[in-house]
């Protein structure tokens, strides 16, 4: 055999793939803390795309990524931010992220390979730290009325998004009692790796008839799965009559003379959600609510009494904000509810609603 087809020999058993090939490759390598770490990504048939991408949190000094001895990334960030992006040859073997590299994030998308892993970092540490996050209720105190059918509560997910968790959920009486008051509910919200978006309980409420408002019963979260832990566990759902009159309190304004109950509920694009905080300008017919500071006006609203001309109660609302906002007015004479809704990521849009309330006088 003469060198030549020797050398061609040795560079086909070269390209040999190094595991069998998969339909589809997607893994996420994480690693922390300056920690020296190695990712090994062994390629099928085909290409592997991959990039390196800093987090944020401290500086990389040195990551890159080998195909055999060679270094063909070299990610050198003096600041906490950088990227970089490629592709990899079939049949490569890498080694990634040596040198102490700090906090680094590589992820790995293509077709035909697998990952081999996970990441190992100095010190016999199994793999990447993670955080599932806390689940647990928006607010303590909801409440229910009878008129709606339902009331809905948000449970979040707070403090990190990794790995799969879920959270029971189960009705218990208080001073109301399931079957003649509201229906009992019990099941179990999922989050998916990565997931952090809040979910809804809903909970039938019955209108038994009865004046019996302020009858309570409570919503318990319980066996977090997923390394999660429980935030806060339990919230109370007051069940108001349809005629309940509106109490002011510090996320409810009471406009036209206290007969109309107004609340905001937000959410912005990083899943975080809440009950604004009502603000009182001392005026009968217009308040403001704020988000995130008590400084910060993001919605005002007014209810209008234009029952001697228009038989109707009108209302009107502008923001200065661009989250997502659910405005709830209830007629509480009536039990009436209109509810209008901005969506996320848009300027608030304005509120001329004169056809409102035909709920005169």
């Amino acid at each position: 055999m003469n060198v030549k087809r020797f050398l061609c020999l040795v560079a086909a058993l070269l390209l040999v793939p190094a595991v069998a090939a998969a339909d589809d490759l997607s893994a996420t390598l994480t690693g922390a803390g300056g920690a020296q770490g190695l990712a090994s990504i062994v390629t099928g048939n085909g290409t592997v795309s991959y990039s390196i991408i800093t987090n944020g949190i401290g500086n990389v000094t040195d990551a890159e990524i080998r195909q055999g001895g060679a270094v063909f990334v070299d990610l050198n960030a003096s600041s906490a931010s950088g990227s970089a992006a490629g592709q990899v040859a079939t049949g490569a073997n890498l080694a990634a992220l040596d040198n102490a590299p700090g906090n680094f994030t590589v992820r790995v998308a293509g077709t035909g390979g697998t990952v081999e892993g996970p990441l190992a970092t100095a010190g016999g540490s199994t793999g990447p730290e993670t955080d599932p996050g806390t689940l647990g209720f928006v607010m303590a105190e909801y409440d229910g009325l009878e008129r709606d059918g339902t009331v809905t509560l948000v449970v979040t997910r707070t403090g990190g998004s990794d790995g799969a968790v879920s959270v029971d959920y189960a009705t218990a009486d208080g001073t109301a009692t399931a079957g003649d008051d509201y229906t009992a509910a019990d099941g179990t919200l999922t989050w998916i790796d990565g997931d952090a978006v809040s979910k809804m309980i809903q909970v039938a409420i019955l209108d038994d008839g009865d004046a019996d408002d302020g009858e309570s019963f409570s919503v318990i979260l319980s066996n977090a799965t997923g390394d999660a832990s429980i935030g806060l566990a339990t919230a109370t759902v007051t069940i108001l009559d349809n005629d309940t009159p509106c109490v002011p309190g510090a996320k409810v304004l009471c406009l036209n003379d206290g007969r109309f109950e107004v609340t905001t509920i937000w959410e912005t694009t990083q899943d975080t959600s809440g009950m604004g905080d009502s603000g009182d300008l001392g005026l009968t017919d217009t308040g403001y609510f704020t988000f995130f500071n008590v400084n910060n006006v993001e919605v005002v609203v007014k209810v209008l009494d234009a029952c001697s001309f228009a038989d109707r109660y009108w209302v009107f609302a502008g923001g200065l904000t661009n989250v997502e906002v659910e405005l709830i007015v209830r007629d509480s004479e009536t039990g009436v509810v209109q509810r209008y809704t901005n969506p996320q990521s848009t300027p608030f849009q304005p509120i001329q609603d004169t056809q409102a309330f035909a709920t005169c006088p």
